[in-house]
């Protein structure tokens, strides 16, 4: 009796499988299957497209972070390579400062170095803020000190305590300035 109920039992699972996959299963004509193989296949050549150029704009993405990397490490290559005479001039000049009878002379080449930084800062796109004979700016000064001054308006740049610079129009560092203000 345990046999028969277990081939009973088999047969019922075989017969709702078969039942389930008739219920699933969906009668196509040879023209339709064709159709729907032949758009499966183009959404494939599609996706497979689309895998190889995602593919390649991940590679271009990487290559062009490389290069933007490499540009920022060696961009000032050229840069110093035009500042090392003036480096060179320096040094020289530091040579000579302890054999110097003549102080005019060690100034004049100092004054000849000082000419050859600006002049390479210019060229550069540096240029200093003027301050001299100014008003206080906020967006170029940096105010350090303030004090009473006589025939001053209040806001008068008095002194450049030091320089400040831009670089093609760009505020590079604010001059550090002494300003006045009314007398009280």
């Amino acid at each position: 009796m345990n046999n028969r109920n277990n081939k009973e039992a088999k047969n019922n699972k075989v017969n709702s499988e078969e039942q389930k996959l008739i219920e699933e299963s969906v009668s196509l004509s040879r023209k339709e299957y064709d159709e729907l193989k032949a758009k499966a296949d183009e959404r494939n050549a599609y996706c497979d497209k689309y895998m190889r150029a995602h593919a390649e704009f991940e590679n271009a993405r990487r290559r062009m972070e490389k290069d933007k990397a490499d540009y920022a490490r060696f961009a000032n290559d050229s840069l110093i390579l035009e500042f090392l005479p003036i480096l060179d001039n320096l040094e020289t000049a530091e040579k000579h400062i302890g054999e110097a009878k003549d102080f005019k002379a060690v100034r004049e080449g100092v004054d000849m170095i000082q000419a050859q930084i600006q002049k390479f800062l210019k060229e550069i796109g540096v240029e200093r803020i003027k301050t001299e004979g100014c008003k206080f700016d906020p967006h170029l000064h940096e105010p350090l000190e303030v004090a009473e001054a006589e025939g001053k308006d209040e806001g008068d740049i008095l002194s450049e305590l030091k320089p400040g610079y831009k670089i093609n129009g760009r505020l590079l560092r604010p001059a550090s300035v002494k300003i006045a203000k009314k007398k009280t």
